[in-house]
């Protein structure tokens, strides 16, 4: 069983994208088709049975990036769930501030600022988005916590 990726669009004006991807690369090139923007992103990995790989995407990452990397990401978790895997994406933390509104929070006392979006809330759980801007990519992932129910 083989996963195929969702057919992207445009961040900026919701066309269809273009993508080109190497042979034995895990960037993936994208063009708009209306307005002509380009970015790149590393997608969530998937190993050769179709199962997702929720770190896979740290491959991609400098070398010297990738154990402090995946350390923040699960500092960034603590007790909370990922749900899906990480991706990397070459979009600014702008434009994730135009698509998303002004981040929640951002932590900057670490080597790389995280942002983080409220996407969701419920009774029971908050889902955010976060954006841990390492330079060359911002490296996204969706986090799920359980919200504080009081007792009795």
């Amino acid at each position: 069983m083989r996963h195929t990726q969702p057919r992207e669009t445009c961040p900026r004006c919701g066309a269809n994208v273009r993508t080109l991807q190497l042979a034995g690369e895990p960037v993936r090139h994208h063009q708009c088709t209306g307005c002509g923007y380009r970015y790149e992103n590393v997608p969530e990995g998937y190993d050769e049975q179709g199962k997702l790989d929720g770190l896979a995407g740290i491959d991609a990452l400098p070398e010297d990036d990738r154990d402090a990397m995946e350390g923040m990401i699960f500092l960034i978790l603590g007790a909370g769930t990922m749900m899906g895997g990480i991706e990397l994406t070459s979009r600014s933390i702008a434009e994730l501030v135009a698509e998303h509104g002004a981040p929640e929070s951002v932590l900057r006392n670490f080597a790389w600022p995280a942002h983080q979006w409220l996407l969701k809330r419920v009774k029971r759980f908050t889902s955010h988005l976060v954006a841990i801007d390492q330079g060359q990519w911002r490296v996204c992932f969706t986090v799920r916590r359980l919200s504080p129910v009081a007792l009795g």
